[in-house]
């Protein structure tokens, strides 16, 4: 079996050494940047990627005997499945292994202003938190938001629509989410149908919104209009915008830097948590597709040999926190400022965006974080707000 995977996914080439070791016939490639060479394509059999690969007719032409394909992503609009399963190709997505990741990105969104401004961010004094995206990553998302003291609500039409049971509760009011203090966004990219998703912040939805309001796009570029946040920009709309994604990726607005408060390339999930998560998944659901009997590690011993894994957080306290003590520990672990920092310093090209991804330095997740014994752990609400920051 001719496997090729992109270079960037961690131990990919342990994985494929194990089905080597288990007694299969597996010849494994990889390839950097966002496309395999024709050569690889016209040879690879099993093909494991990221969201920045994009699979369409065109390149299914160059793959003539590809049969499995996934993503280490939740994310799938860069692949046209109905070409892919037109062509009788396996297709799997990883839906969840980063979730934890965004969670602990928007985390460290909330903490760098808590810590910036003194006190929580709350332009209404009500602690009202909007999250638009029930799924894996908006759940996360919410998670860390309630461990902060927000009052959070799950914005998410499709399944308020469909399903009579979730594990959160969701709702469909639109006004309950631009009227809320932060809100995070955490939606697939749908173009058309019953509930789009691009343009869902449009100019006239952003200038809807009340100054101070905080604004998270941890999603797709497209679901915030670049031109709706000129238009914001130009008005002198006081917004506190955060944006891992970009309308136009790789290539990044480059004039609306100055009125982003955070801006990174796209790397809210690339925790080595995560990234070691998305390979390891794709492995467990190639061997099963193809009736191998494998023995692959669990994640846990896995990450003890991803490269440079960060160590665990320790943290002495003897008292509860308050909000920006809280916002240190997050900081500790994942500062969103030395990512902000990092893509504003670089130039404003597409090879560099991708070049801040492909050497994105390894991170953490609020998850390691490690507390020493103390009364005030186990009082009041406390076991329950760390268990929500840690995502557990």
């Amino acid at each position: 079996m001719r496997i090729l995977a992109d270079a960037s996914m961690p131990l990919v080439e342990k994985l494929a050494s194990l089905c080597q070791a288990a007694g299969y016939a597996v010849e494994f490639d990889t390839f950097q940047g966002r496309q395999p060479s024709a050569a690889q394509l016209a040879v690879a059999e099993v093909l494991l990627i990221r969201s920045i690969t994009r699979v369409d007719e065109s390149f299914l032409n160059q793959a003539p005997q590809l049969r499995w394909l996934g993503t280490a992503t939740i994310g799938m609009e860069h692949v046209d499945t109905e070409a892919v399963t037109a062509r009788g190709i396996c297709f799997h997505s990883t839906p969840g292994v980063n979730a934890q990741a965004v969670g602990d990105y928007v985390a460290s969104a909330i903490a760098a202003l808590t810590d910036h401004l003194g006190h929580l961010p709350s332009r209404s004094g009500r602690k009202m938190a909007a999250i638009v995206g029930a799924g894996h990553t908006g759940r996360a998302a919410g998670s860390r938001l309630r461990a902060f003291g927000y009052h959070v609500s799950y914005y998410d039409p499709p399944i308020a629509a469909a399903f009579t049971e979730h594990p959160v509760p969701v709702h469909a009011d639109w006004q309950r989410v631009v009227d809320a203090d932060v809100i995070s966004i955490h939606v697939p990219l749908i173009a058309d149908g019953p509930f789009p998703t691009v343009g869902l912040f449009d100019e006239t939805t952003l200038a809807s919104l009340a100054d101070d309001t905080i604004l998270i796009n941890a999603s797709r570029g497209p679901v915030v209009s670049e031109t709706g946040l000129r238009a914001a920009k130009a008005r002198e709309q006081q917004l506190r915008v955060i944006l891992d994604v970009w309308e136009y990726e790789p290539n990044i607005a480059a004039d609306l830097l100055p009125y982003l408060t955070f801006a990174t390339p796209h790397i809210a999930g690339h925790s080595v948590a995560g990234k070691v998560g998305g390979t390891l998944r794709l492995f467990q659901l190639f061997t099963q597709w193809a009736g191998w009997s494998v023995a692959l590690p669990k994640l846990a011993p896995l990450l003890n040999e991803a490269a440079d894994v960060p160590k665990p957080a320790v943290i002495h306290a003897e008292q509860a926190p308050n909000a920006v003590e809280l916002a240190s520990w997050v900081l500790s672990i994942y500062d969103i400022r030395a990512d902000d920092e990092r893509l504003r310093q670089a130039p404003a090209t597409a090879s560099e965006f991708d070049a801040l991804r492909r050497h994105y330095p390894a991170r953490a997740e609020l998850s390691t974080l490690q507390l020493q014994p103390a009364a005030w752990q186990l009082e009041g609400n406390w076991p329950q707000r760390l268990r929500l920051l840690k995502g557990s």
